[in-house]
């Protein structure tokens, strides 16, 4: 469980190092799966491209659902995951 914690902790600061943190906060991570921080930055870290890709992809299909729970839509989300994908290097 620590190991988890902690493991969740250094995505999330690896996160905020590897993509701007002027979109990281934009984000309200707070009306998102908890685990998605970590997740976006895990792919960053290992350059996991296709990941990057389903998640935007996820994200896109998702904002009006999103939209209509929050009263947000994923627009900044959406923006976070594409400088992700950038700082991964992909194309």
């Amino acid at each position: 469980m620590v190991t988890s914690i902690r493991a969740g902790a250094l995505a999330v600061v690896a996160s905020l190092a590897l993509v701007s943190c002027a979109n990281a906060l934009a984000v309200r991570w707070a009306t998102y799966d908890p685990s998605l921080r970590a997740r976006i930055a895990d792919a960053v870290a290992t350059k996991d491209c296709q990941a990057l890709e389903q998640l935007l992809t996820t994200a896109k299909r998702a904002s009006g659902a999103h939209e209509r729970a929050t009263g947000l839509p994923n627009d900044d989300l959406i923006a976070f995951i594409e400088e992700a994908q950038a700082k991964a290097g992909c194309a």
